[in-house]
């Protein structure tokens, strides 16, 4: 189930949570297999959280739980930041009644979810639930929750927190890993230094493939910390897509896309269209356009036997020579 993407219109989230609140999707009268979807529907598409969630239902109760207080911890910690988020808007539309209800029910649900995660400290048993539309349910003692962001656009960051989570302590790589052999890890390098060459047209930097083109000298230290900051995400990035390949992910790499989470200092890159993404700090990748696609060729040949592409990018068309920095809502 879809939330609203953003604040506006409130009414239609605060609806969604009322009803979901009143039919019983969370609550003391809750049934497995409620809130309008069938079980056992099967999915054509499956991501890594889809289908770690598939393995864990073949698996112990006690891994469940695991899962399911990750799951929970991180929804509940979601809902009281819209809460938040809501009361902290200026204007004459935060006081409205209709934002107040809504920010309270935010609240209510996350007391909620806060219960269930009680039920699960007290070892009532846990267990997960597939429904339509790729949505994943956890039921504890008979109340089920749906494991859905407030907002559409933040479920696969959200996937992401929780698996991350999931896999701090359990061994994630024997759920998820692939059949066939892996390819290697490439190792990020905890310091970068590239080389310097200076050129009559400006100083250019490089390293294993990268080329960065600078149009003069006068910010000489400015530029060799953009470049060392770029060179150190990209080779984040890659070594974040291999660990995904190597659990079974697909890259569709023509649909590569980065975006920003609010109030969190991450970026999600997402990987395809079953919804697998990267949760990863990428501030220099994020803040300049069309950087990540430049990169593509560069990160594609890092995971195929072929030689790596050597890639050229101009320093002036993502602003890194003006003053104002970088900037990107």
């Amino acid at each position: 189930m879809n939330f609203p993407t953003g604040l506006t219109p409130v009414r239609d989230l605060y609806r969604i949570i009322v009803v979901l609140l009143l039919n019983g999707c969370i609550g003391l009268f809750a049934q497995p297999g409620y809130c309008g979807a069938t079980e056992g529907d099967p999915l054509a598409v499956n991501s890594r959280f889809q289908r770690t969630v598939q393995v864990l239902q073949r698996s112990s109760g006690e891994m469940q739980a695991v899962f399911a207080t990750a799951a929970l911890n991180e929804l509940a910690e979601v809902y009281m930041a819209e809460a938040d988020l809501a009361r902290k808007q200026t204007g004459p539309a935060a006081q409205s009644p209709k934002v107040m209800r809504w920010a309270r029910a935010v609240d209510q649900y996350a007391n909620q979810l806060s219960l269930v995660l009680a039920d699960i400290e007290l070892g009532l048993p846990v267990e997960l639930h597939e429904r339509a539309e790729q949505a994943v349910s956890v039921t504890v003692g008979g109340r089920s929750v749906i494991l859905s962001h407030p907002r559409a656009d933040q479920q696969s960051a959200f996937e992401q927190r929780v698996l991350l989570d999931f896999c701090a302590t359990e061994n994630c790589k024997q759920l998820t890993a692939r059949i066939e052999a892996a390819q290697p890890i490439p190792v990020t390098a905890t310091q970068v230094r590239p080389q310097w060459t200076f050129t009559e047209s400006g100083p250019v930097c490089s390293h294993e493939g990268i080329r960065v083109r600078f149009g003069s000298d006068r910010h000489l230290g400015r530029y060799r910390a953009t470049c060392e900051q770029l060179l150190q995400e990209a080779y984040a990035l890659a070594t974040e897509i291999a660990w995904q390949q190597r659990h079974a992910v697909a890259v569709d790499w023509d649909k590569l896309i980065i975006s920003a989470t609010p109030g969190r200092p991450e970026h999600v890159v997402r990987l395809n269209k079953a919804g697998d993404s990267i949760l990863i700090t990428l501030p220099l990748i994020y803040a300049s356009p069309n950087l990540l696609a430049h990169i593509k060729p560069w990160l594609q040949s890092r995971f195929s036997s072929t030689k790596s592409a050597v890639i050229e990018l101009d320093a002036r068309q993502y602003g890194w020579e003006g003053k104002a920095g970088l900037q990107r809502d």
